[in-house]
């Protein structure tokens, strides 16, 4: 997982303390409004007894009041550190700093230099809080151009400079071969109904898109292919919330999906364009994003890796797909629901 950490309660509670430290950026502001609400959906998530099989529900009231729980910034640290012992909860704990940085609806440079603070304070990798950060007070097209590079590198496992050249010649769709193209486009058509590729193509003409590979495509199949499978076995629809619950997913989900999620909250929920879509400002709903998570973290599979099978399942029943992967119900769209907007 990339967004979650579990174990003793003192592990989750220094992760809630960092959400809370990002969400008042180290005190400066009051934990109050959305962004506060969001902190508490995700505390109740992790110290939820029935969620995890414990014997009572961890309680996290002293770090989800209004009142702040540390006299400054060098204590708060000092709190959540002796708390994070392993790199892996760390490092999470900073994403989920980020998420809560990213929850405004406008780029917070404020929050931003926050989650920052943290991650170097707790010797993890700070890029991509770097680049968010430059993003936000610069708005630079060199720092938007390499944080989706490296996104996409990282998702497809292609080599940087790859997808730097192709990203240069405006062709990123070039990068999937014509014999894989060829192959999804039998699988989809033959695909049985009640499988996963019925209704992919029940996806696909609900949000009036295209099949991916398609002349005009503005992605690589291995790519766009796999993430309209992942908002089809996670239910959540093509609106831009839909795109964020889903990123949400991912990043609950993978060992790797931080950097999508960054993506996507600047480009549908800020408004921020990156890549190759049109951006688009969304209202998110904090329970929602945290039920994402949940449902994200009980996945059995790490659906967003490069060398997930996904092609091999299109034939396969749908709700038998979802079970073998072992993803919770829930989501956007129900049976018969349609994905469009």
């Amino acid at each position: 997982m990339a967004l979650l950490v579990f174990g003793e309660p003192s592990v989750r509670q220094a992760y809630v303390g960092v959400m809370r430290l990002v969400a008042t950026a180290n005190g400066a502001r009051p934990f109050e409004g959305e962004r506060a609400e969001m902190v508490r959906k995700f505390a109740g998530l992790q110290g939820c007894a029935k969620c995890h099989g414990l014997s009572r529900s961890i309680d996290f009231s002293h770090l989800l009041g209004v009142d702040e729980p540390w006299p400054n910034e060098q204590l708060a640290l000092a709190a959540i550190r002796g708390g994070l012992i392993t790199e892996k909860d760390r490092l999470e704990a900073v994403h989920a700093g980020l998420l809560v940085a990213m929850f405004a609806p406008e780029p917070d440079l404020v929050a931003l230099q926050a989650a920052r603070w943290v991650a170097q304070a707790l010797d993890c990798d700070d890029q991509l809080a770097a680049n968010l950060e430059q993003i936000a007070s610069l708005n630079t097209a060199a720092v938007k151009a390499d944080l989706f590079r490296r996104f996409l590198s990282e998702r497809i496992a292609v080599d940087g400079a790859v997808i730097a050249a192709h990203m240069e010649r405006h062709d990123l769709a070039a990068i999937t071969r014509p014999a894989l193209i060829e192959r999804y486009h039998g699988l989809m058509a033959s695909a049985p109904p009640g499988s996963l590729g019925a209704e992919m193509r029940a996806f696909y003409r609900d949000a009036h898109f295209e099949v991916p590979g398609m002349p005009g495509s503005p992605l690589p199949v291995e790519f766009l292919g796999s993430h309209d499978v992942h908002h089809v076995l996670s239910g959540y629809n093509t609106t831009p919330q839909g795109e964020v619950y889903t990123a949400v997913f991912n990043a609950a989900n993978a060992s790797a999906g931080i950097g999508w999620l960054a993506v996507v909250l600047l480009q549908w929920h800020q408004g921020v364009k990156l890549g190759v879509f049109e951006p688009n400002h969304s209202h998110l709903d904090p329970e929602m994003m945290a039920m994402a998570a949940a449902r994200g973290a009980q996945t059995k599979i790490d659906i967003y890796s490069a060398d997930w099978d996904w092609l091999s399942l299109l034939a396969e029943p749908l709700d038998e797909v979802r079970a073998a992967i072992g993803i919770p119900p829930g989501g956007q769209v129900g049976p018969g629901g349609s994905w469009g907007l």
